[in-house]
C-alpha cells in the first residue's frame, strides 16, 4: 500500500473529534455564559465527549491441541473441521487454529462435563460450545435422528442475530439445519423470504438455513418462545 494511502489513526481520531464537537455543538445552546463557558473550555481540553487515545497491548492467547488431534481422539466429529475454515464460505479454505481454552473447553463438553468460559470479548467463545455441539449434531445425523438436536439460548435478540449468518454460512452443505427463532421470526415462508431477501442482500437463502415458523413445523422442529434461541 502507498504510504499516502496509509491510514493514521491519530489523525483519523481527531477528524471524528472534531465532526462530533460540531454535531453536538449545532444543537446545543446555553444561555448561562458561565456554563457556555465551562462547557467550550472542557471541549478546548478534549476530555468532555471523547477520551484517549488509549493503546492497548495483548498477549497472543495460548495455543490449543490441533482439530486433527481432538478428531483422532473421538472427541470431535470428522466433518466437523469442515465447519470451522477459516474462511466460513469456503469448506476448502485451512481449518482454524484453536486456542487453549478452546480446546479445554471442547474436552469438558464432550465428555458431559457443565463448563462455564470466562474469558475477554474477541476470545472465540462462541467456538469452546459450537465445536461440540455441532460435532454432536453432525453424529446424531449419522445415527439418522430427527428434530431439533441442539438450543443455543441467547440473552439477547442482537447476540443470537450476530451468530446467525456465521452458523448458517459454516453448516451449508452439511445437511444440518439452523433457525433463528425470536419474537421477529416470520410465521410464513413468502414473508420470510421478502424479509431475509432486504436485510441480506441474496436472493436465496442457504441450504442450512430455515427461515420461519411454518417450515420448522413442516421439518419437524419444535422451540420454545423464548427469544433469542438459534436451534440447531
Amino acid at each position: 500500500m502507498d504510504r499516502a494511502e496509509r491510514l493514521d489513526p491519530f489523525v483519523a481520531l481527531e477528524n471524528a473529534r472534531k465532526a462530533y464537537r460540531r454535531y453536538v455543538t449545532s444543537f446545543q445552546r446555553f444561555k448561562n455564559p458561565t456554563i457556555r463557558n465551562w462547557v467550550d473550555q472542557k471541549l478546548d481540553e478534549g476530555t468532555l465527549i471523547s477520551k484517549g487515545p488509549y493503546i492497548e497491548l495483548n498477549r497472543r492467547f495460548q495455543q490449543g491441541d490441533s482439530f486433527e488431534s481432538l478428531v483422532d481422539e473421538g472427541l470431535v466429529h470428522p466433518d466437523a473441521p469442515k465447519c470451522f475454515t477459516v474462511r466460513p464460505e469456503d469448506v476448502a479454505s485451512p481449518v482454524v487454529d484453536i486456542h487453549c481454552h478452546q480446546s479445554e473447553a471442547v474436552r469438558k463438553i464432550a465428555s458431559g462435563q457443565n463448563t462455564i468460559v470466562a474469558t475477554s470479548t474477541g476470545s472465540g467463545k462462541n467456538f469452546c460450545f459450537s465445536i461440540p455441539v455441532i460435532s454432536e449434531c453432525l453424529r446424531l445425523k449419522d445415527e439418522d435422528e430427527t428434530g431439533v438436536k441442539a438450543i443455543l439460548i441467547y440473552p439477547m435478540n442482537d447476540l443470537a442475530n450476530s451468530q446467525y449468518d456465521d452458523l448458517a454460512t459454516r453448516l451449508a452443505g452439511t445437511g444440518l439445519k439452523l433457525a433463528l427463532y425470536t419474537g421477529d421470526t416470520p410465521a410464513s415462508r413468502d414473508e420470510a423470504l421478502r424479509q431475509y431477501r432486504t436485510l441480506t442482500g441474496r436472493d436465496k437463502p442457504l441450504d442450512s438455513e430455515l427461515l420461519s415458523r411454518e417450515e420448522r413445523l413442516s421439518d419437524n422442529s419444535r422451540s420454545s418462545d423464548e427469544d433469542g434461541q438459534i436451534g440447531l
